[in-house]
């Protein structure tokens, strides 16, 4: 059976131990990481914690509706494994009380039903020695690594988060336009991460000793995770993070299983990936509307 719990109502040592049982365990759904990321979720538990699904909340114009926390990228079911009648059963379980929901599933949780899309994740297979993780690099992975020792960068693996972040805002930042609370939020979580020795930060020093590029990874369950990067302008002409992935490579080979690269559904940024030999899988992301009729005019409007 499948109940409904509020937050408060969460045993939350059952729920980690459920989620370390996963075939494929993530950190996302782990319960300190839900709350750093969507204060105050609440959750779907089948029997004693056999499969667990959290429902990260919001409330607007007195709407409740579920969405994607930032930093997140798959939730979904957790526990044993899952098939697919198993994953719509879990979908409508959710309590009528959340009229919409923009939400991602695992890539272990098979579905075949209206409203969802297929999204794409890009991992690789790093149980492997470094020479042959290497073997799989593209040309112009290559290049870039070859450019990134000619201008004599050299990586420093720390805790830079703040500079990495700066970086972003200062570049990338002017693009995708976050507000002060995604970032505060994220250096929140970095700070959580690096507290419990799961967050590393990877920097590309350049010969003036100044960071040009960084990676904070996250390293948890035999999975490596770029869970955020920055860079400036000089990072493209020197090759800085070809050159920074290659080396956390180097690191991780043969301590995990997979390099997770958290997608993307961006084509520039799946080309980077693939150039290291990635390989696509997918996820789902769900779409369930519970609007009345007029709402959902307006919504689409």
């Amino acid at each position: 059976m499948i109940r409904y719990l509020k937050h408060e109502e969460i045993d939350k040592n059952a729920w980690d131990a459920c989620i370390l049982r996963s075939p494929a365990p993530l950190i996302y759904p782990m319960s300190w990481y839900l709350d750093v990321v969507s204060p105050g979720w609440s959750a779907l538990v089948e029997d004693n914690y056999s499969r667990v699904m959290p429902l990260t909340h919001r409330k607007k114009t007195g709407i409740n509706y579920l969405f994607q926390p930032p930093f997140s990228q798959q939730l979904g079911i957790f526990g044993l494994q899952c098939n697919s009648d198993n994953t719509q059963e879990f979908l409508k379980a959710i309590p009528k009380q959340f009229r919409f929901a923009e939400i991602m599933l695992n890539e272990n949780n098979p579905i075949e039903m209206a409203g969802t899309q297929k999204l794409t994740n890009i991992t690789l297979n790093i149980e492997r020695n470094i020479e042959e993780i290497r073997s799989g690099y593209n040309d112009n992975t290559r290049r870039n690594i070859k450019k990134a020792n000619q201008n004599n960068l050299t990586c420093y693996q720390g805790f830079d988060i703040e500079k990495i972040v700066s970086l972003f805002k200062n570049n990338k930042g002017n693009e995708v336009k976050q507000s002060d609370v995604w970032y505060a939020n994220l250096l929140t979580l970095a700070y959580q991460l690096r507290h419990k020795s799961f967050g590393t930060t990877w920097s590309a020093i350049d010969a003036h000793n100044e960071i040009v590029a960084g990676i904070f990874t996250v390293e948890f369950a035999n999975r490596v995770i770029l869970l955020f990067s920055g860079s400036g302008p000089e990072a493209r002409d020197s090759g800085a993070m070809h050159f920074l992935v290659d080396n956390i490579l180097t690191d991780a080979s043969m301590r995990n299983k997979l390099f997770d690269f958290e997608g993307s559904n961006n084509e520039n940024l799946a080309r980077f990936y693939m150039g290291f030999g990635g390989e696509k899988k997918e996820y789902a992301f769900v779409r369930m509307n519970r609007l009345p009729f007029w709402m959902k005019w307006i919504k689409k409007r």
